[in-house]
Order: structure tokens, then C-alpha cells, then sequence
């Protein structure tokens, strides 16, 4: 399961700087084993019951199962990416684990928000920039080196990454409140229930009338909340202009995405780079 975007973009990533697509196979597994992880810990964190339509590990089985499965994937992904033969391996290494460290402190700072009463925008985007955008970021300068493309190159598809990174969560958050369950592969509005502060929330509170917003938050701190409070939430969201807004900021962070492709050499991989950043604007899943 899963659309193992990750991988896919260090592979290409690899390829528009001239590199071998052999050469970045095991990382490329590494970074989507790093990403199972995150979700693995990420679904105990959240409570989740589902994934990708099935029950969550620790559903499944139990926490303590679902913590070790984290641990091993963890494991595995540093076995599969000290299969690489590369003579900067070292520092490959070295900027994976930096990604592993980034990505739990934004993992930290969303849940730490769901406390929080007020969380700005500019709060907001460094959160995304760390638990989202940091692992894509990874993936696509990883494969930069593997590539042996230049350090130009290796910063252009950084910042590529960065904006698509945080275009990939803002549509997610989107999709949360958009998509049935049978789509998405989570329930509808599971963000709104664990009281996620996510690009919607933040955008309402800051642009609704007084009297929608103190509906939202009789609506929001309703537990358990049903699906008809999420559907009423949703009706907020698109009357206050939220739903159009969040739209438009995942457009934006594409375009940016793919100015930064200039960049790099045309190519059947720097297209391919910009198709799947389009693919993500337009995904509903």
C-alpha cells in the first residue's frame, strides 16, 4: 500500500542530475521504510483505527507490537541504506539521520499545538516543514548525491522539495475533510477529531465571523465528535472561503516547487519531476 512518492522522487531526483537508477535503489527503499515508520508511531499517537484501509498496526495487534514494529522498520531502513555503494555514504548517512531527528520534532510540535490554544500560520508552516517536508527534502537531495549532480543541483531539488513537502500536507489536510474513508484510507475528518491544529483551523479562526467561529469551537471540543459535527465544520469552512484558500495555497507552493525546477538539465526526469508535483496538486487520495 501506500504511493511510495518518496522513494519515486529520490529515484528521479537521482536520474535528472545524470545518475543510475541501480545506484539509488536501497536508499530509495530506506527513505519509504523511514516513512512506514513515521506512520506506524504516527497512528498510536493519533489513535487512529485505519490506514491505507486496514486497521492500524497497534488496532491490529496491540501498542507495544506496534512500537516494536517502528523500532524494526527504523532498523531496516539503515540496513537497506548501508547497502548503498557510494563514496559519501558517510554523509548520506549522517543527513538521513538528520531527517529522522527533524521529522520527530515536528511530530512533536503537532501534537504539542493540539494543547495549544493559538497557533499562527507562521507556527503552522515551520511544524510542516520539519514532519513533512523534511523527509521529501531528504529523499530528493540524497538522491542529488547519488546522482553525483552538482551542489547547484543538490540546493535546487532542496528547495523543489521543501515546496512540494509542504504542499503535500496542506493538501492532505484538505483531503481530511473532503474525501470518504473509501478514498482517503481514513476515516472522514479524523484531524477535526483529534483536534489537529492544520492549515483549515488555522485559516478559519483567523478569517471567520465571530459568531462561525464560536460555532466551530461548540462544534470542535464536542466529544466524541460525530460525523454530522465534521460535515457541519466542513459547510463552516467552504462559506468562510477556507476550503477555497487551502486550495490555492497548495497551488502556490506547486508553482514555487516547479520554478525551482528550472534549475536542473531538461529531461525525461526533470518532466517526470514536474508531472508527480502536479499530480500531487490535483490528488484525491
Amino acid at each position: 500500500g501506500g504511493k511510495r512518492i518518496r522513494p519515486i522522487l529520490l529515484i528521479l531526483s537521482c536520474q535528472v542530475v545524470g545518475g543510475r537508477l541501480e545506484r539509488c535503489l536501497a536508499a530509495a527503499a530506506a527513505v519509504e521504510l523511514l516513512h512506514t515508520f513515521t506512520l506506524v508511531h504516527d497512528d498510536i499517537m493519533d489513535h487512529d483505527d485505519v490506514r491505507r484501509g486496514r486497521p492500524t498496526v497497534h488496532r491490529r495487534w496491540d501498542e507495544a507490537t506496534a512500537i516494536l514494529a517502528g523500532d524494526g522498520l527504523v532498523t531496516m531502513a539503515y540496513q537497506s541504506l548501508l547497502r548503498t555503494d557510494h563514496p559519501e555514504l558517510i554523509g548520506i548517512v549522517q543527513k538521513f539521520t538528520e531527517g529522522v531527528l527533524v521529522v520527530c520534532e515536528g511530530q512533536a510540535l503537532d501534537k504539542e499545538f493540539e494543547s495549544r490554544e493559538a497557533v499562527s500560520m507562521e507556527d503552522y508552516d515551520g511544524m510542516i516543514e520539519k514532519k513533512t517536508a523534511k523527509l521529501i527534502r531528504v529523499a530528493c537531495e540524497m538522491g542529488g548525491i547519488l546522482g553525483d549532480g552538482t551542489r547547484a543541483e543538490e540546493e535546487a531539488l532542496g528547495r523543489f522539495a521543501v515546496c512540494l513537502g509542504k504542499a503535500f500536507q496542506i493538501q492532505d489536510d484538505l483531503l481530511d475533510i473532503l474525501s470518504e474513508e473509501e478514498v482517503l484510507g481514513k476515516p472522514l475528518g479524523s484531524d477535526l477529531v483529534e483536534g489537529k491544529k492544520t492549515y483549515l483551523t488555522i485559516h478559519f479562526l483567523n478569517h471567520a465571523p465571530e459568531s462561525e467561529r464560536r460555532l466551530f469551537q461548540t462544534l470542535w471540543q464536542k466529544r466524541p465528535m460525530e460525523r454530522e459535527a465534521v460535515l457541519q465544520v466542513r459547510d463552516l469552512f467552504d462559506r468562510a472561503g477556507t476550503l477555497e484558500a487551502t486550495r490555492q495555497a497548495v497551488g502556490t507552493f506547486i508553482d514555487h516547487a516547479l520554478k525551482h525546477l528550472d534549475g536542473l538539465k531538461p529531461g525525461t526526469a526533470r518532466d517526470d519531476l514536474g508531472a508527480l508535483a502536479l499530480m500531487i496538486r490535483e490528488r484525491v487520495f
